[in-house]
């Protein structure tokens, strides 16, 4: 009887494995980094810059990733002062990206903002941008060094704990939002290190994006989009693809994103 057991044990496993549906996740602009960082054997990835015709893959889309890059052209957030600090834009990325974030609004497709990412999704629910951090916020933190740095960031779990001088001002249930992103929150395991290589930043929050982390100078480093308007839409300034590959925010973002995909 045991061996019965056993058997339909694991052909009901194989079956399983089987019917599992191939899923495709369409990256903004595609990368190594990225493609190694969501490998997937049930996963097809489309890379949205290379593709003449937006409209039809975006029929395909059952998650998005806004992916980082160059600095977003600022008159799309009403502010020409900071054309002067702005480096290298690309307005064709800015057309393409501002209509995949609106898609997976409207359709509640599930959207990761990396980087240019989170300020993509920023800007395009009303947001706006610094220009230049160190010039206009000043060099408590380096985000860049000729390169890729590395920093902490506080999470908004019981922050007055650990960095009480960091003010977190919207009425977010802290967990849920958190546990997205990062892993294992408790009163123990609040601040994280993580890379950064950017100049610009999040400054005056879209309405109904928590800031569920910071950086010590204040610097917006993580958000999510209130699950009343979508249910999975979030964002970091960092970069979860480059921490590695036993990074646990590198997992943990990846396994929850693969969740709200299939379920």
């Amino acid at each position: 009887m045991k061996i019965y057991i056993y058997l339909a044990l694991v052909a009901c496993f194989f079956s399983c494995e089987n019917s599992k549906e191939n899923k495709t996740i369409i990256l903004s602009k595609a990368s190594a980094n990225y493609l190694n960082w969501l490998s997937d054997p049930y996963i097809n990835i489309i890379n949205a810059f290379d593709c003449s015709n937006l409209d039809s893959i975006l029929l395909l889309a059952d998650g998005i990733v806004l992916t980082g890059g160059e600095d977003i052209n600022p008159l799309m957030y009403g502010d020409s002062s900071n054309l002067q600090l702005c480096e290298k834009i690309d307005f064709r990325r800015d057309t393409l990206e501002k209509k995949l974030f609106d898609y997976s609004l409207s359709k509640k497709i599930p959207l990761i903002g990396v980087c240019r990412g989170m300020q993509m999704m920023n800007v395009a629910h009303g947001g706006t941008l610094y220009g230049d951090l160190p010039t206009e916020i000043g060099g408590l933190v380096i985000h860049r060094n000729n390169g890729e740095v590395m920093h902490d960031v506080v999470v908004k779990c019981f922050v007055a704990k650990n960095a009480p001088f960091i003010s977190f001002t919207d009425s977010s249930r802290n967990f849920d939002y958190t546990a997205m992103i990062f892993p294992q929150i408790s009163l123990a395991d609040t601040i994280f290190s993580v890379n950064s290589w950017h100049h610009q930043g999040l400054k005056d929050i879209a309405e109904g994006i928590y800031v569920i982390a910071k950086s010590y100078d204040g610097l917006p480093e993580a958000v999510a989009m209130d699950k009343n308007i979508h249910p999975f839409m979030i964002a970091v300034q960092f970069h979860p693809e480059r921490l590695g590959k036993d990074n646990a925010i590198h997992i943990n973002m990846r396994d929850r994103f693969f969740e709200a995909i299939y379920y």
